[in-house]
């Protein structure tokens, strides 16, 4: 029972993440095409590229997720992995269907991508936070009518 409770909010996890990212990815390119490339005009399939990338991140931190504890310096080393793997990808792709930016480009495109991806992470730990606190309250509102509440 226990094992799948923590499939279940691994799935959860990760579909917030996609759809976060997704978000993200939307008005991350919106607003650098604007600014980059404000003549430019997308064709419909434009639409498709945001969920594959956003899939594509979070597919990646699925692969390198474990279900061990880690500690603190073991997260971070794990999110700034997972966030060199999702730059990697982007740039491999864009590279693979022949799109080579220019320098400034390159270097506002990374960093925008790790706005996006703290972004992201920061939405879902505010989720967590949000609901470990309202477990602790309802914790407590049980132990008292239990009468288990210690002073």
């Amino acid at each position: 029972m226990r094992i799948k409770q923590k499939q279940r909010d691994s799935l959860t996890e990760h579909m917030m993440a996609f759809f976060i990212s997704t978000t993200g990815i939307c008005i991350l390119e919106g607003v650098l095409g604007m600014f980059f490339f404000p003549e430019q005009h997308l064709p419909y399939e434009a639409f498709f590229s945001p969920p594959i990338f956003g899939f594509l991140s979070v597919l990646c931190g699925w692969i390198i997720s474990s279900g061990k504890e880690k500690s603190f310096q073991q997260i971070i080393l794990g999110r700034i992995l997972h966030l060199l793997l999702i730059e990697g990808i982007v740039f491999g792709l864009n590279y693979m269907a022949g799109t080579i930016f220019p320098p400034l480009l390159t270097i506002v495109l990374a960093v925008s991508i790790a706005i996006v991806y703290t972004m992201v992470w920061l939405v879902l730990y505010i989720n967590d936070s949000r609901n470990a606190r309202l477990f602790n309250e309802e914790l407590k509102q049980f132990q008292e009518r239990e009468g288990l509440h210690r002073a």
